[in-house]
């Protein structure tokens, strides 16, 4: 007879894994959402772009996305700090 899943050491690591996250994640919605702000003040304001701005709004947003993946057991991938920090991702351009 198998244990149920609450038994296993594994589930528990990634509970904790997961809350961690999650509290990383909320951060980083309040950074993206400041980042989406500051874009758009520049753009409203000055026709020059920011390139290291949009680098960081980019590659945030891919922190959001490989967290989101990872919470909802998409992935058993951990995002940053396990990997290194998400380069933009070209594909969705």
């Amino acid at each position: 007879m198998n244990k149920p899943g609450y038994a296993n050491q594994d589930f528990w690591i990634r509970m904790l894994f997961m809350l961690i996250y999650w509290g990383l994640l909320n951060i980083a919605l309040t950074v993206f959402g400041f980042l989406v702000i500051i874009t758009t003040l520049v753009r409203f304001g000055s026709k020059t772009e920011l390139t290291s701005l949009n680098y960081w709004l980019s590659s945030t947003g891919v922190f959001i996305k490989q967290t989101i993946s990872f919470l909802s057991f998409s992935k058993e991938e951990k995002p940053f700090p396990f990997q290194s920090w998400p380069e933009k991702d070209c594909r969705e351009d």
